[in-house]
């Protein structure tokens, strides 16, 4: 069943998904049921007597659900759902709007979230995406927010964007997730504020896109640095920032019992006098080196001592369109002991 929205648009008995992330005039679709929809137009998109409906479920926090009058219009007499998505700050982040006869199907799955460019802190409600994902608040720290991601082609670009944070960005991409029941594809959608004060806070919406976007397998890098990996045990391989040097990802697992994660900032994993070696090898790589190593690194580990390693740095191309340096390197970590 299809109703006419207005200006060409369509809703076919689904939902659609209006992300509420800035200013009311910006509000956009990002998803019709499970198909994305990339920053439509609200008010393009929804028709002006519904669309009073949906700021009220917005500014309420509360499902608005009543039948629409007779008339003459394509939502003459039909239900009207409208769902606020309440984030982890406590505002809504989204809210989902259903039009037809009967009780509607079953809701989008909707995970809302905020990110702070500074502290690298994540916190969601991921259960809203449904069964198979963690109930409760979950609070991630930098590369911890990438434990359970299997495929994720546009990460540089999106960190890039995040840790530039110029006032008034928005990002869309999707990303393959693992969870209990297997993979699934997740639309990510995030906006900052407008301002030098506010662009480092970011709130977003993670949407389970799986019924309309097939999950990604792993790609074929990532088959191939599994397969070096089984060849060289001893061998782990993380990307950080060139900017401040955090950690944005491990590729591999992490170093076991390198302590990192849990709000810790990995800038003090090294030892102290090991760090202007390392800062001697980022500029290296800013300055067109293709590649530099570093002999006998010591991380601090979990037990309290010191995991030594060796590490080859190479820069990564993506990120920012027309960068001048590169704004990510990978680095591969040879350790030569384990802690205990």
């Amino acid at each position: 069943m299809r109703f006419d929205i207005g200006r060409g648009e369509v809703i076919k008995g689904r939902w659609l998904l209006i992300e509420t992330l800035g200013r009311a005039e910006t509000w956009s679709v990002v998803a019709e049921g499970t198909a994305p929809r990339e920053w439509k137009s609200f008010q393009r998109s929804v028709p002006s007597r519904l669309q009073p409906l949906v700021a009220t479920a917005y500014t309420s926090g509360a499902i608005v659900d009543q039948q629409m009058p007779q008339s003459r219009h394509a939502w003459s007499g039909r239900r009207v759902q409208a769902v606020p998505v309440l984030g982890p700050d406590e505002r809504v982040h989204a809210v989902k709007l259903w039009l037809g006869a009967g009780d509607p199907p079953p809701q989008t799955g909707v995970a809302p979230f905020v990110m702070d460019a500074r502290t690298r802190l994540i916190e969601t409600l991921p259960e809203g995406l449904g069964p198979g994902f963690p109930r409760g608040p979950v609070r991630w720290t930098g590369a911890e927010s990438f434990a359970a991601i299997e495929r994720f082609d546009a990460a540089l670009e999106f960190t890039a964007t995040i840790a530039r944070s110029a006032p008034g960005s928005r990002w869309m991409g999707i990303a393959t997730i693992r969870a209990a029941a297997g993979p699934r594809a997740i639309l990510l959608a995030t906006r900052n504020g407008e301002t030098a004060a506010t662009g480092e806070h970011w709130s977003g919406i993670a949407v389970d896109v799986t019924d309309t976007v097939a999950p990604q397998q792993k790609s074929f890098e990532a088959t191939t640095i599994d397969l070096l990996r089984s060849a060289q045990p001893n061998l782990y391989i993380a990307i950080v920032d060139t900017a401040q040097l955090r950690l944005i990802r491990w590729v591999t697992e992490p170093v076991p019992g390198i302590r990192w994660g849990a709000g810790t900032d990995e800038r003090t994993t090294p030892h102290p006098t090991d760090h202007t070696r390392i800062l001697t090898a980022r500029n290296e790589i800013l300055t067109g080196a293709k590649q530099t190593t570093l002999a006998a690194i010591r991380f601090a580990s979990t037990h309290d001592n010191w995991i030594t390693a060796d590490l080859e740095i190479t820069p990564l191309p993506g990120g920012t369109p027309g960068a001048t340096t590169p704004e990510f390197a990978l680095v591969q970590i040879e350790v030569h002991n384990t802690p205990g």
